[in-house]
């Protein structure tokens, strides 16, 4: 395990080989680095693959909830930790939450960027769940009720399923997400952390088109969190994207995909 020690917190990270060819790899909220595990028997030995520990995640640490994660300030934590393991060209992988800080990462390092691997990012269609996050005032004060007060809620989504105005996918992920105060301190504390992290997709997919950054983007079948739906635009802006729908949910869909990607001999 190594560590980023930075100014905002410690940032959790292994490195897995020795080639010239980097790759970030960023996880979902939720996770941590072994939701990568699979993905470590495509590196070649060309290929060195970051895995990291999101801030609120796994090993890594953030210092205080009042400190927001701006764009800034991971700037800065990247530039940090390209001086560290000595590397300037990179690939992003990113799944889910992870997605979106590929994003963010493309936007301010587009030049460095060699390619894109998205697993139903977040950040380019915005959910419910991040949009009441960021409420302002007393609605941002409803949310902490809700994530630390949750029973008449889980009660309420559950009055909705029944009438059928809730599927069953959306109450199963939210109560995996939300089960032990823990994990609703979890989600809390994250989305208010990393809440000015907002891809701006216009420029993204400008500078994407002119420097014709190779991307792919894998979505699940039956994900109802991110849906193919919800990035078709975002595709459509970017002719040579290539997108894949896989026999998959949202909480499979990196395992589908490394069995995907194995299975073309294809290496993110």
């Amino acid at each position: 395990m190594e560590f980023l020690e930075t100014t905002f917190g410690h940032l959790a990270y292994k490195k897995h080989g020795t080639g010239q060819n980097i790759h970030l790899l960023f996880h979902g909220f939720g996770q941590n680095m072994k939701a990568y595990d699979s993905f470590l028997t495509l590196r070649r030995e060309t290929d060195t693959y970051l895995v990291f520990d999101m801030f609120y995640h796994g090993q890594s640490s953030w210092k205080s909830v009042n400190q927001k994660l701006t764009k800034a300030i991971w700037r800065e934590i990247v530039l940090q930790l390209m001086q560290k393991e000595k590397f300037e060209k990179f690939h992003l992988v990113g799944y889910s939450m992870g997605g979106k800080f590929c994003l963010i990462t493309y936007e301010l390092f587009p030049n460095f960027v060699q390619s894109l691997l998205l697993m139903a990012p977040d950040g380019i269609k915005t959910g419910f769940w991040y949009n009441m996050a960021t409420f302002p005032g007393i609605l941002n004060r409803l949310f902490r009720h809700v994530v630390f007060h949750p029973e008449r809620f889980f009660r309420t989504m559950d009055f909705f399923h029944r009438l059928g105005l809730l599927q069953s996918s959306l109450i199963k992920f939210v109560k995996s997400q939300m089960g032990t105060r823990k994990k609703r301190a979890q989600v809390y504390f994250t989305w208010n952390v990393f809440k000015p992290l907002r891809p701006d997709l216009g420029l993204i997919i400008k500078t994407i088109r002119m420097n014709q950054t190779p991307i792919s983007l894998f979505t699940g079948q039956f994900d109802k969190m991110i849906t193919s739906d919800n990035l078709s635009r975002f595709n459509s802006k970017i002719p040579h994207l290539l997108m894949f729908e896989l026999n998959s949910g949202h909480n499979t869909l990196i395992e589908e995909t490394f069995n995907f990607l194995s299975s073309k001999n294809q290496i993110p």
